[in-house]
């Protein structure tokens, strides 16, 4: 299913379940019509085990925002419109605005799971100021 539940299959959906049990069993409710009493036994395990992956791509559900550390849910929509709210509140602001609040921490940009070099910003400066060369592998020589 993911990285964080290398076991995949029936042990990932319960290791799933076990740690996000109030989304888990809230979208499978509203979702599906299914409490967890049904789970393998009136809908059998592999259909679980999609159901969970596909509820675990879908920013629309509880169990992906649970997940993800989001304080809710949201749709594509619903992205466009905070993002068009920012620019307007930018554009006709004399002041900087605080952007419309976001279900995520730091605006989106979560460095979990991955690494940052301590010097990026020197490598970045130096970059800029040319004395850093560039050449890309696909940059003709």
């Amino acid at each position: 299913m993911d990285r964080r539940y290398p076991s995949g299959g029936i042990v990932a959906v319960c290791e799933i379940l076990a740690d996000y049990k109030p989304a888990f069993t809230y979208d499978f409710r509203a979702r599906f019509g299914l409490g967890l009493a049904d789970i393998g036994t009136t809908v059998p395990w592999d259909e679980v085990i999609y159901l969970v992956t596909i509820l675990l791509s879908d920013p629309t559900s509880w169990l992906q925002a649970a997940k993800a550390d989001w304080k809710h849910p949201i749709n594509y929509n619903w992205t466009i419109e905070a993002a068009t709210y920012d620019l307007l509140a930018q554009v006709n602001s004399k002041r900087k605005p605080k952007p419309w609040p976001r279900p995520w921490n730091d605006a989106g940009r979560s460095t979990k799971g991955r690494r940052v070099r301590k010097d990026a910003r020197e490598i970045l400066r130096k970059a800029k100021d040319g004395e850093i060369e560039w050449q890309s592998k696909h940059t003709p020589t």
